[in-house]
């Protein structure tokens, strides 16, 4: 089994601890999981360095901290989002393994088992989900003036934009080429 793009640990049921059941879900963890919520804190504070500013101090460390607990956020919309897609599709999510680096989603019926369209529905939940709450947060943003919400809406624009890109095991993959494989 390939490993998932941008998941540097095993994922498979004998690497993996089950945490609790969410909407039906099976929440489970790899050993470095802990470490998800830092790399998400840690690329905020890159994004905040990166933001023009005369002076690098702790307002933009702590920017940077919000920017990553927004990335948290949306990481997590984007698998609600598949959760809802699966249930819709009828073919449900079983287990979201949480990494250090983002969620791998395991499904009842699994990759090439499941039909091509349901593979498809279920790949498109988490991109929608992002986009649909991006596009609101911006919105909202414009009309409250708010700089966390306008950064909250591009983060899930961008994360809807990105999981789409053609790159095996991702979203978009799944979307442009399902049935498409070679068995």
């Amino acid at each position: 089994m390939q490993r998932p793009f941008l998941v540097l640990e095993d994922t498979g049921p004998g690497a993996r601890r089950e945490l609790f059941r969410l909407f039906g879900v099976t929440w489970a963890a790899t050993r470095y999981a802990w470490m998800g919520p830092l790399v998400w804190i840690a690329l905020g504070v890159v994004i905040a360095a990166s933001e023009e500013h005369t002076e690098w101090g702790w307002r933009s460390l702590l920017a940077g901290v919000g920017y990553g607990l927004l990335l948290i956020a949306t990481n997590a919309l984007h698998t609600l989002g598949h959760i809802a897609a699966g249930r819709m599709a009828g073919s449900p999510m079983a287990v979201n393994v949480l990494t250090s680096t983002r969620d791998v989603n395991v499904y009842r019926e699994p990759g090439a088992s499941a039909p091509p369209r349901l593979r498809r529905l279920r790949s498109l939940g988490g991109p929608a989900a992002n986009l649909v709450f991006g596009l609101a947060a911006v919105a909202a943003a414009r009309l409250l003036g708010s700089r966390g919400a306008l950064m909250f809406g591009y983060m899930n624009i961008a994360v809807a934009l990105w999981t789409l890109v053609p790159l095996p095991t991702m979203d978009g993959w799944v979307v442009w080429f399902a049935g498409r494989e070679k068995r």
